[in-house]
C-alpha cells in the first residue's frame, strides 16, 4: 500500500479508531444502566423478542451488500450517471423492503411472541409492545441503509464516526430516562430506541442530500437495475439467511432449553460481542471501499496486497483487544455490571472464538463482493454454515450446556473459513501457500505465544484490579511487540506510522 490511497486509509482508520473507543466505552456503560433498569427478566425478554424481528434481518443484509457493492463499484469506475441511478434505485428498493417486512412481521411475529416463546404470563402485554417498537426500529434501520452505504462508499469516515458517537450518547441518555421512569420500563426502553433510530436516520438523509452532489435521488424505476440488485441480493441472501437464522435461533433455543436467565446471559455476551464486532468493522471499513475500488479499476497488485495485509492486521487487532478481556472476564463484568447472569463469562469466551475466526476472513468476504460472482461461494458457505443449526439443537436436546453449544457454532465457522479460503484460489487467484505463510502462520504464531502466557499470568494472580492491570499490560506488550516486529512487513509498518495518534506514539518509541 502506498501513495494517496494509503494516506486516505490511514486517516480514515484514525477517525474510526476514535469512534470505536468512544462507542465501546459509552456502549458498555449503557448496557450496565439498561440491565439495572430492566432487570434480568425484562432484559432477557427484550433480547428474545428482538430476535424474532432480527430473524428477518437477512433480507436487509442481502440488499445492503448489493447496495454497498454497486455504489462503491460505480465510484471506482468513475461513472457518475450510473452512480446516481444505482443510489436512487437502492433507496426505492429499501422502501419496498421496509414496507413488506412490516406486513410480514405483523402477520407472523405476533403469534410467535404471544404463544411460541417462553415469556412469563404477566409480561406478555409488555413484550407485545416491545415487539411493535422493535419492528419500527428495524424498519428505520432498513431505510437508513442506502444513505449509510453512500457515506461509507465516499469514505466520509469523519461524519460516520460523528453520527455513531451521537447515536451511542442518545442511547445512554434514554437508558437514564428508562431507569428513572414510572412507566413500564421494558415498553419505555423499546419506544425510546425507536426515537433514537429516527433521529439517526434523519442525520444520514440530510447529510447525503447536502454533501453528495454526484449522487442525487431521482424518482424513477429501472427494471434492469432491479434485476441486478435481485440477482446479487439473491445469492447474498443465502449466507445472510444462514448467519441471521443461526444467531437468532441460538436465542430461541436457549429460551426453550435453558430459560430466560440464559437469554439474559446471552444478551450480555451479545452486547460485548457487538462492541468487538464494531471494533472489527471500524478497521475493515477503512479498507473495504479500497478493496472494491481497486478491483473495479483493475489494480490487481494493490487489491491482493490489501487482502493479505487486512486479513492479518484485523486478527492481530482483535487479539489485542480480546485477550485482556478473556483473561479478566469475571473482573470486567463485576466492574461493568456489578451483578450479572452466572453463565455470561463463559458465553462471552465461547463467542470470542467465533469472532476471532471471522476477523481474518473479513477481507475475503469483501473480495467476493468486489468480483460480483457470488453464486458458488454463497452455496458453499450456506451448505457449511447451516450445519450449525441441527448440531446445536441436538447438543441442547442431549443436555449440553450453553457454552458447549456456542463452541459448536464456532467450530462450524472455522470449517466455513477453510472452505472459503480454498475456493478463493479459483475465484480471485489467491496464492494459497503465500496466504498460509503470510497470514495464517503469522496469526497462529502470535496467538500461540501470547494466549498461554497472558492466561497463565491472569490465573496465577486471580481476579482483581492488580491482575487486570498486569495481565492487560502483558497482553499489550506481547501482542503489540510480536505484531510490530514479527507479523508486519516494512510497508505495513509505514502505513501504521501514518495513522493519527498511533503513528506519533510509534515514532516516539522508535527514537
Amino acid at each position: 500500500m502506498a501513495g494517496a490511497d494509503s494516506v486516505r486509509v490511514a486517516r480514515n482508520t484514525g477517525y474510526l479508531f476514535l469512534r470505536m473507543i468512544l462507542v465501546l466505552v459509552v456502549g458498555l456503560y449503557t448496557s450496565r444502566v439498561v440491565l439495572r433498569a430492566l432487570g434480568f427478566t425484562d432484559f432477557g425478554i427484550y433480547n428474545v423478542v428482538g430476535s424474532v424481528v432480527v430473524f428477518f434481518g437477512f433480507l436487509r443484509l442481502a440488499l445492503t451488500n448489493a447496495t454497498y457493492r454497486y455504489i462503491v463499484y460505480a465510484l471506482g469506475e468513475g461513472d457518475s450517471d450510473k452512480l446516481g441511478k444505482t443510489y436512487s434505485m437502492a433507496i426505492n428498493c429499501h422502501v419496498v423492503l421496509a414496507a413488506a417486512l412490516l406486513i410480514i412481521l405483523e402477520a407472523i411475529g405476533i403469534p410467535v411472541v404471544r404463544h411460541g416463546l417462553n415469556i412469563p404470563p404477566e409480561r406478555i402485554q409488555a413484550a407485545m409492545w416491545a415487539y411493535q417498537f422493535s419492528i419500527l426500529t428495524f424498519a428505520f434501520s432498513i431505510l437508513q441503509t442506502p444513505f449509510n452505504s453512500n457515506v461509507i462508499a465516499h469514505e466520509k469516515m469523519d461524519f460516520y464516526a460523528l453520527v455513531s458517537i451521537v447515536e451511542v450518547l442518545l442511547k445512554l441518555g434514554l437508558a437514564f430516562i428508562v431507569a428513572s421512569t414510572g412507566f413500564d420500563r421494558l415498553i419505555m426502553y423499546a419506544m425510546l430506541l425507536t426515537v433514537s433510530a429516527v433521529v439517526v436516520f434523519l442525520f444520514y438523509v440530510i447529510y447525503c442530500k447536502i454533501k453528495f452532489r454526484d449522487c442525487r435521488f431521482e424518482f424513477f424505476w429501472n427494471g434492469k437495475l432491479v434485476k441486478e440488485f435481485a440477482s446479487y441480493s439473491g445469492w447474498s441472501l443465502l449466507v445472510n439467511a444462514a448467519d441471521v437464522s443461526i444467531t437468532q435461533l441460538i436465542s430461541i433455543f436457549f429460551n426453550l432449553f435453558l430459560g430466560v436467565i440464559a437469554n439474559a446471559a446471552l444478551g450480555i455476551a451479545n452486547q460485548v460481542i457487538g462492541q468487538l464486532n464494531s471494533f472489527m468493522g471500524t478497521f475493515t471499513q477503512a479498507f473495504d471501499p479500497q478493496i472494491i475500488k481497486s478491483y473495479a479499476s483493475g489494480r490487481r497488485d494493490y487489491f491482493m496486497s490489501l487482502i493479505y495485509s487486512t486479513s492479518k492486521i484485523t486478527f492481530l487487532l482483535m487479539l489485542f483487544i480480546c485477550l485482556p478481556l478473556v483473561a479478566n472476564i469475571d473482573f470486567v463484568l463485576r466492574i461493568w455490571l456489578g451483578e450479572y447472569p452466572p453463565d455470561a463469562p463463559v458465553f462471552i469466551k465461547a463467542i470470542i472464538v467465533y469472532v476471532l475466526i471471522d476477523s481474518f476472513q473479513s477481507p475475503l468476504w469483501q473480495a467476493v463482493h468486489a468480483t460480483g460472482r457470488l453464486k458458488v461461494h454463497q452455496i458453499l458457505m450456506f451448505c457449511v454454515k447451516i450445519l450449525a443449526i441441527p448440531a446445536m439443537y441436538l447438543a441442547l436436546k442431549l443436555g449440553a450446556d450453553g457454552a458447549t453449544t456456542l463452541l459448536i457454532w464456532a467450530s462450524v465457522n472455522l470449517l466455513s473459513a477453510i472452505v472459503r479460503t480454498v475456493y478463493m484460489k479459483t475465484l480471485i487467484g489467491l496464492d494459497l501457500m503465500k496466504y498460509l505463510k503470510d497470514v495464517v502462520f503469522i496469526i497462529v504464531l502470535v496467538a500461540a505465544v501470547a494466549v498461554p502466557a497472558v492466561l497463565w499470568l491472569s490465573n496465577y494472580m486471580g481476579s482483581n484490579l492488580k491482575s487486570f492491570l498486569i495481565s492487560s499490560t502483558a497482553a499489550v506488550i506481547v501482542v503489540g511487540g510480536l505484531s510490530y516486529f514479527v507479523a508486519l512487513n516494512r510497508k505495513e509498518r509505514e502505513v501504521l506510522k501514518s495513522m493519527p495518534v498511533v503513528g506519533r506514539v510509534l515514532n516516539a518509541l522508535s527514537r
